[in-house]
C-alpha cells in the first residue's frame, strides 16, 4: 500500500484533492489507520482515479461522476465518451482558429485604412453570356459553397465536354446580410454554345446581361476575406466619383474542391452606372 503522499506522486493528483474525494465518497482509501488517521491506497485504485479525472475533463460534475462510477461503465464506453469529447474540442479549435484569422484580417484592414490601394482595380466591359442557374436565399458562406457544388452536379448531365462554363455567383440583395443572402448560383457560357435545358429541371436557362463598365478586382482566398478586396473597390469608387449600377458578381477563375475553399481565385465584379 501507499501512504497518501506517495500515492499522490504516483497518480499525479494532489493529496488535498485525494482527501476531498475521500470526504465526498468518490475515492475512499483502501485503508485508514484508526489511530493516526493516515490514509493508504493501492495501485488498483489508480484505475478508478483515472476514470474520475477523465470524467471531470469531459465536463461532468462530481455528483454525476459518482453516479457514473456506480453504473460501472466499461473501458470501451469511456473511450467512446473521450472520442466524442475530442471531436467537440477539435471543432471548437477550428472555430477559434477561424475567429483568430478573422481578427488578424480586421487588424490588417484597420492598419491600412486611409491608404487603401485602388491600383489593382480595373474597369472593363463584360459581354452578355448564357447563364444556367438557380436562385436561393442562404444563411452562410458555407451553405453558399454547398449550393455551388449542387449546381455543378445538376448541370453535369446537361453539358457536353465542349461546354466550358465558369462558376458565377450573383448577389441580388440590395444590402449585405450574411445570414440572409439572396444569391443566384450559375454557370456562364458563351452565347454561341447552345445549351438545351431538359423538362423538369430545377435549373433556369437565361442570360447574364452585358455590363458596359464593370469594376473588377481579384481575390485569393475564402469568401469571409472578401472585404479586403471590396474595400479596394470602394476606394476606387470614391476616388473616381463612381456609383454602383446593379447586382455585384463573383466570377470564379479557380473553383477548388470544397475542402480547399481557401484556394479560390475569384473576380469580384461591381457594375458601375453608365456615364
Amino acid at each position: 500500500m501507499f501512504r497518501i503522499g506517495d500515492f499522490s506522486r504516483i497518480a499525479r493528483v494532489s493529496a488535498r484533492l485525494l482527501r476531498f474525494y475521500d470526504e465526498i465518497g468518490l475515492l475512499e482509501p483502501a485503508h485508514a489507520d484508526a489511530h493516526s488517521g493516515y490514509r493508504y491506497y493501492t495501485a488498483a485504485q489508480l484505475a478508478r482515479l483515472n476514470r474520475i479525472t477523465v470524467l471531470k475533463d469531459l465536463g461532468f460534475s462530481l455528483e454525476q461522476i459518482g453516479d457514473i462510477l456506480k453504473a460501472d461503465i466499461s473501458a470501451g464506453e469511456l473511450r467512446n465518451m473521450l472520442l466524442m469529447r475530442r471531436n467537440d474540442v477539435e471543432r471548437t479549435l477550428t472555430v477559434e482558429a477561424q475567429r483568430l484569422r478573422h481578427i488578424e484580417l480586421r487588424i490588417t484592414q484597420i492598419e491600412t485604412e486611409g491608404r487603401l490601394s485602388s491600383e489593382d482595380v480595373v474597369v472593363r466591359p463584360e459581354p452578355a453570356r448564357q447563364l444556367l442557374s438557380m436562385r436561393r436565399t442562404v444563411a452562410s458562406f458555407r451553405e453558399a459553397r454547398g449550393m455551388l457544388d449542387a449546381l455543378q452536379q445538376l448541370a453535369a448531365p446537361l453539358l457536353s465536354k465542349r461546354h466550358a462554363g465558369q462558376a458565377v455567383v450573383i448577389s441580388h440583395s440590395p444590402q449585405f446580410e450574411q445570414e440572409e443572402l439572396d444569391l443566384e448560383f450559375g454557370l456562364a457560357f458563351d452565347l454561341e454554345a447552345p445549351i438545351h435545358l431538359r423538362a423538369g429541371s430545377s435549373l433556369t436557362l437565361g442570360e447574364l446581361p452585358a455590363v458596359e463598365r464593370m469594376a473588377v478586382c481579384v481575390r485569393n482566398g475564402p469568401p469571409d476575406e472578401a472585404y479586403l478586396v471590396t474595400g479596394r473597390i470602394g476606394a476606387f469608387l470614391e476616388q473616381n466619383g463612381e456609383t454602383l449600377g446593379g447586382p455585384n458578381r463573383e466570377l470564379f477563375l479557380h473553383l477548388p474542391e470544397p475542402s480547399r475553399i481557401q484556394d479560390s481565385v475569384v473576380e469580384m465584379q461591381f457594375p458601375l452606372q453608365t456615364r
